[in-house]
């Protein structure tokens, strides 16, 4: 008897674990927080160790530690850094209290926008999951629904903006103000009552389409449910701002941290199955003799060694390392995950029918 396809990206177990589950870590942070057992600077740190700059590690396993993408995008990856470091770098220097705080905005709202997109990017496996088992979401219900992403991701942030105060890092004896519009009652108001009607609305949604015997649901509504309560918790319940960038940003990295080990695990497994030889990709190859110690070992010293001089030194200039990376991990993730230019990216999620 043929085994019907499963609308889950990996299996249930490891898809509650990463994509639903892994919300508890930041919420923990948050409950250690409130319990005063940890201040706002180190849930940060921890964030930063722990979660962000291992995440961000991952990233370099799909591209410049891969011989295919690098000998494609490695002259892209280069120039990219070097503009990268161009922007932040001569402002920091020439204009430390002028340009250089609206970059350092500019970089804080370009992370957000990459966390909305990963979660947009996890809803559309879970579609294509849902079509290779037999129940494709129609167009019109799947664009709706990453319109579903952006009102929940986004109508909190702007709820947030109708007081300076909650966009303010209080950390070290200083109050650092990330910019934006201060929106009058009116405005802020509107939006939180579109959000309740959006969340509403797909509540209702998914009780019809259960109604009339629609499968396969759990997955993608697993999905949603866990950014809405991301979002939601990080940033209308959680007013410190350090504490709620740890929590809306540690739960994308672990979902990012389950979702590339499942894409590297799979091409190693691939690769053994093909006898592909070895030199291509060495993280890979790390994974494919059993030496994932060392996979683990280099996510966790690539995060200390970028935190390091900002713990240290506390200038802006000993921030520059980081920043830069950050951006670039931003601009390399966008590309990595485009199916159209890497055509083995399905086959390493296994999203071929």
């Amino acid at each position: 008897m043929q085994v019907r396809p499963s609308a889950f990206i990996v299996s249930p177990a490891y898809d509650v674990t990463f994509f639903f589950a892994s919300l508890a870590a930041p919420l923990l942070l948050w409950g250690a927080f409130g319990l005063g057992w940890l201040t706002g600077v180190a849930v940060y740190a921890v964030f930063q160790l722990a979660f962000n700059l291992p995440h961000n590690a991952q990233t370099w396993t799909m591209s410049i530690f891969d011989d295919e993408d690098r000998s494609k995008n490695g002259r892209r990856y280069a120039i990219a850094l070097g503009i990268i470091l161009v922007v932040f770098a001569v402002p920091a220097l020439l204009s430390p209290e002028g340009v250089a705080p609206w970059l350092r905005d500019a970089l804080v709202y370009w992370g957000y926008y990459h966390l909305v997109r990963q979660h947009y990017g996890i809803l559309r496996l879970y579609e294509r999951r849902m079509a290779i088992a037999g129940t494709p979401a129609p167009p019109l219900e799947s664009k709706l629904y990453a319109r579903f992403i952006d009102v929940v991701s986004y109508a909190p942030l702007l709820i947030r903006f109708r007081d300076p105060n909650l966009m303010t890092i209080h950390a070290a004896g200083r109050a650092v103000w990330i910019r934006h519009p201060i929106l009058p009652p009116i405005v802020w108001q509107a939006v939180a009552s579109a959000y309740a009607a959006t969340i509403l609305l797909a509540v209702v949604h998914h009780v019809v389409l259960a109604l009339t015997g629609r499968r396969n649901l759990g997955p993608r509504a697993m999905h949603l449910i866990a950014v809405t309560v991301c979002f939601g918790l990080a940033t209308l319940v959680v007013n410190d701002i350090l504490v709620a960038i740890a929590i809306v940003t540690a739960f994308h990295n672990l979902q990012y941290m389950g979702l590339v080990w499942f894409h590297n695990r799979t091409r190693a497994d691939i690769a053994d199955r093909e006898h592909a030889p070895a030199g291509k990709n060495v993280t890979i190859d790390w994974i494919r003799t059993g030496k994932q110690g060392r996979y683990a070992a280099l996510s966790f010293a690539y995060g200390a060694a970028l935190l390091a001089p900002v713990a240290i030194f506390r200038t802006p200039l000993s921030q520059l390392p980081i920043t830069c990376v950050v951006a670039l991990h931003y601009y390399v993730d966008s590309r990595v995950w485009r199916f159209a230019d890497h055509p083995n990216l399905a086959r390493f999620l296994r999203l071929k029918a």
